[in-house]
């Protein structure tokens, strides 16, 4: 099963037969309203298809809208930049008693923090691993000190004793991290600090993106299995903020897109011609970066990973996602240990 990113503007998702066709009408029927001509661009059956994320000017019939409820896809809507404004999610049997259950869990401060401690302390572990990784090649870049001291917020987070001091160290562990990203990356790239609404260059532009893409298929899983997406545990609640989504996305940032971003840049695949500065601010990837992008991303959601444990069998990031919803969905009914995702540390 795949995802469907659909980025080609001015283009027409429609229904043929039991199909998916992604149609565009060329430039010289453009100018010529009498002229029905249309380019196939991409045909797949719906079979094949389990989501479909539609950045931008790209329309969907009613019919096509009819063939993805009907075969159980999700239609995920995004504007151009990356911004998520909301889905279609198909009618489904709801897991009410896990909803119940989530809602129950919330009010639970002890569950809430040891939950929150166990995802921290494996988004600090994911960026040690990382930077580690680059250290092998690059021993001048990063000082013991700097890595200890990673080390050590990640221990301070295991005995934190409320969700307000976990936040503190977690987020003086991200400052941390992004330090050392930033030397992880090869000139002319730049990254002074993290920016995001808007992001302020094309380091930024490619981690908020690939943040949006990764927290969607999180929410999209979530709401499939019977979660409300909005009624996080760690990440506070907020109109309009998808949580639980959030509060998962956290084992995957440095994990997965951080290492994308840095393939991306590093091995030259993306250049400054890929990217578009809007007047109003902020840098973005144009409709070629995010061909690369997803091009990318696909490879690397399917490159199967190891976990900490050696009894783990290696993984593809795309079952992970499934796997770290249902071991959150056993700690909420079943009162198991969430069993977080932790990239192997050499």
């Amino acid at each position: 099963m795949a995802t469907l990113y659909l980025i080609e503007q001015n283009s027409v998702l429609r229904k043929t037969s039991d199909r998916l066709t992604l149609c565009k009408r060329p430039e010289h029927a453009r100018k010529s309203p009498g002229v029905r001509i249309e380019d196939i661009l991409l045909e797949l059956p719906c079979e094949d298809v389990d989501q479909v994320m539609l950045f931008g000017n790209v329309q969907v019939t009613t019919q096509a809208l009819h063939q993805l409820l009907e075969h159980g896809i999700e239609l995920a809507i995004f504007t151009f930049t990356g911004k998520l404004l909301g889905q279609l999610t198909p009618p489904k049997t709801k897991n009410i008693h896990l909803r119940i259950a989530q809602f129950r869990k919330y009010d639970d401060l002890a569950f809430a923090l040891k939950l929150s401690q166990t995802i921290v302390k494996a988004k600090i572990n994911n960026g040690l691993a990382i930077v580690r990784k680059h250290q092998a090649n690059h021993p001048q870049l990063f000082t013991d000190a700097e890595l200890t001291q990673l080390e050590g917020l990640m221990q301070r987070a295991d005995k934190a004793a409320a969700l307000d001091e976990l936040r503190g160290y977690e987020g003086a562990a991200t400052a941390a991290y992004f330090k050392l990203f930033s030397r992880m990356l090869n000139p002319p790239w730049q990254f002074q600090t993290r920016t995001r609404r808007p992001p302020k260059d094309p380091v930024n532009a490619v981690l908020s993106f690939g943040y949006v893409i990764v927290g969607a298929q999180l929410q999209s899983l979530l709401d499939g299995i019977g979660f409300d997406p909005y009624l996080g545990f760690y990440h506070a609640i907020e109109y309009g903020r998808p949580s639980l989504a959030l509060d998962l996305l956290e084992e995957f940032r440095h994990s997965l897109v951080d290492r994308l971003a840095l393939n991306l840049f590093n091995l030259n695949i993306v250049s400054e011609s890929d990217f578009y500065r809007p007047p109003d601010g902020g840098v973005y990837l144009n409709t070629a970066g995010k061909q690369k992008f997803f091009k990318h991303f696909e490879q690397m959601v399917g490159e199967f990973h190891s976990a900490a444990s050696a009894a783990d069998k290696p993984t593809a990031f795309r079952a992970l996602f499934q796997k770290q919803v249902q071991s959150l969905a056993n700690a909420v009914q079943k009162d198991l240990l969430y069993q977080s995702f932790e990239m192997k540390l050499k």
